[in-house]
């Protein structure tokens, strides 16, 4: 357990919270981050690939945003270089498909747990990107993918997938990827992490099927990514 987890572990939710919504300054420190899960090398290969389609058409989308880290990170970049592109952070917002881990677990595909990702909420989210003066760029989609994503109008010149389960994967990836943009990239992450195996596989479908379609992809800093033709 990293010590981001175990903060979580031992400080309630609820309580948490409200110390970060009060003092907004402890989200920009070197240890928070904004609260991402990824890792340094990661967020600087993504902030890398969004600087490679900043003049791709399309908005960008967020698969699995949790406590929205990386996506303020990446709202905040945008912010600073004044580039006027949305970016839809989709997430239940309570925690994984029971049905679905459950599933991945029996597998063998994942050893999460029905806990994980229940730290956060809609409400607490929409707070915090408005505190931090980004809920101008970041628009937040609650409910599970394959009730959100059909009902999103919007090409995407970004799509980053971040949502463990094998089976989200490839839903999210097949469902976007008409919307992706010509020159758009696609990243996912989880493709190394030994907890969620099934990402790996899910990753490799779906390259497999659309290579046709891809102009390269590859791995790197743990991030996996598919340039589009």
């Amino acid at each position: 357990m990293n010590w981001k987890a175990t903060v979580k572990h031992i400080i309630p939710a609820p309580i948490l919270n409200n110390i970060l919504l009060a003092f907004p300054f402890l989200y920009r420190t070197k240890l928070l981050n904004y609260e991402t899960n990824l890792k340094s090398p990661c967020v600087e290969e993504l902030l890398s690939q969004l600087k490679l389609v900043l003049n791709v058409k399309g908005n960008i989308i967020e698969c699995g945003s949790s406590r929205c880290g990386a996506t303020t990170i990446m709202a905040k970049y945008l912010q600073s270089e004044n580039i006027q592109k949305t970016i839809y952070a989709c997430d239940s917002f309570e925690g994984f498909s029971l049905t679905e881990l459950n599933r991945e677990r029996k597998l063998g595909l994942t050893t999460a747990l029905s806990s994980d990702f229940t730290s956060t909420s809609y409400e607490y989210v929409k707070r915090k990107i408005r505190k931090l003066n980004v809920d101008d760029i970041i628009v937040i989609i609650k409910g599970f993918f394959q009730d959100t994503l059909p009902t999103l109008e919007s090409d995407f010149c970004l799509a980053f997938i971040d949502c463990d389960l094998k089976d989200s994967i490839i839903y999210c990836a097949e469902t976007i990827w008409p919307n992706l943009a010509s020159k758009g990239r696609m990243v996912f992450d989880d493709y190394t992490f030994d907890a969620c195996k099934g990402a790996r596989i899910g990753i490799d479908f779906f390259i497999d099927k659309h290579k046709e379609e891809i102009l390269e992809h590859g791995l790197i800093n743990n991030l996996y990514y598919a340039h589009k033709k």
